[in-house]
């Protein structure tokens, strides 16, 4: 196994509750409008927290890409892919029972097999099919970490970043989409390696300031850009939200910078310890308990005031999510269904 630093424990609690906060103001900035302070206030939020996701691939990659121990392929795959398929199919399949009984769908079991392979079950398992990929991909990124020097590892990471960052913009701004599509430095493999980059190469502490400038002004960027876009198309722009955006990269790079740093000061805790064994669970469990506390207590982000609603909510939101794992992780057989 790759060495395991207690800051990524740290970490990844931290990244889980984010990703409930941008779920818990995204119905805010969906629905309202740019003129209202409530989607200022959300969008505020929602722009500080978007590097969480890309920290999650960026914390898979730095331990899986950087193991010692060496697996046959099969037994590798086997043994990382079961315990993210089997949980995709029992949740895809709460997730459609979902929308039958609480949103009126209708559908034929061929019609829930093609919501299952097309990713389109449920808005927030896009992340389990990304991981699944990674997955089948590591034993053999993990032959190029191993055999690049650093040199050559920053050129790779040099050129994801201007096909994955830098080339979108192109699009967005001119209007067309450049015909080149080079595969290997698509977005979320980028982060993988970013991960496994950063420790096996960890950036000098005199890199956080400067960091930590670059991604002010990079979030003060997503908070404009949002805003510009979206109050001139009329409806939600999330251009600027996008995980593979250079600012959201700025922005990732300096949080797990950041908790690296931190790192000797990040002692084991078995609270955070609890947290993060949970935070896959609370991942595909969240959206759920966001709905059922807004159906049956009519709790949600703007019951009060939304500057106290949204902070409360997402508490709420994130601690009963855990309560719910941590309880089934109990149950006998649970553990293949709670990621």
């Amino acid at each position: 196994m790759a060495k395991r630093h207690d800051y990524m424990d740290w970490l990844r609690v931290l990244a889980i509750f984010a990703v409930v906060g941008v779920h818990t103001v995204s119905k805010i900035i969906n629905s309202g409008h740019t003129g209202e302070w409530e989607w200022q206030f959300a969008n505020a939020i929602d722009s500080a927290i978007r590097w969480c996701v890309p920290v999650f691939f960026m914390l898979s990659g730095a331990l899986l890409l950087n193991m010692k121990r060496e697996d046959p392929i099969g037994e590798f795959l086997k043994r990382r892919l079961t315990k993210v398929i089997i949980p995709l199919i029992f949740w895809s399949g709460i997730y459609i029972a979902y929308k039958i009984f609480e949103q009126g769908e209708s559908y034929t079991f061929g019609e829930m097999l093609v919501l299952f392979f097309t990713d389109d079950v449920y808005y927030h398992l896009w992340f389990m099919y990304v991981i699944i990929g990674l997955y089948i991909m590591a034993p053999f990124l993990k032959i190029l970490v191993k055999n690049m020097d650093q040199k050559t590892f920053l050129y790779f990471l040099g050129i994801w970043f201007f096909f994955a960052g830098l080339v979108p913009f192109v699009q967005k701004m001119y209007g067309f989409e450049p015909a080149f599509d080079v595969g290997l430095f698509q977005p979320y493999i980028g982060y993988f390696l970013l991960g496994a980059y950063l420790v096996l190469y960890p950036l000098p502490k005199k890199a956080l300031w400067p960091l930590l400038g670059l991604s002010v002004i990079a979030y003060l960027a997503t908070v404009y850009g949002t805003y510009n876009l979206t109050d001139r198309k009329g409806e939600l722009d999330e251009f600027y939200y996008e995980h593979y955006r250079p600012t959201q990269m700025i922005i990732s790079v300096f949080v797990f910078t950041f908790f690296q740093q931190l790192g000797p000061r990040l002692k084991p805790n078995p609270i955070i310890t609890q947290l993060s064994l949970a935070t896959l669970g609370i991942y595909v469990i969240h959206p759920l308990v966001q709905f059922y506390l807004n159906k049956f207590f009519n709790i949600n982000e703007t019951t009060v005031n939304a500057f106290i609603g949204v902070p409360l909510v997402w508490i709420l939101i994130f601690t009963i999510s855990f309560f719910i794992v941590w309880v089934l992780k109990k149950v006998p057989g649970a553990k293949h269904i709670i990621p």
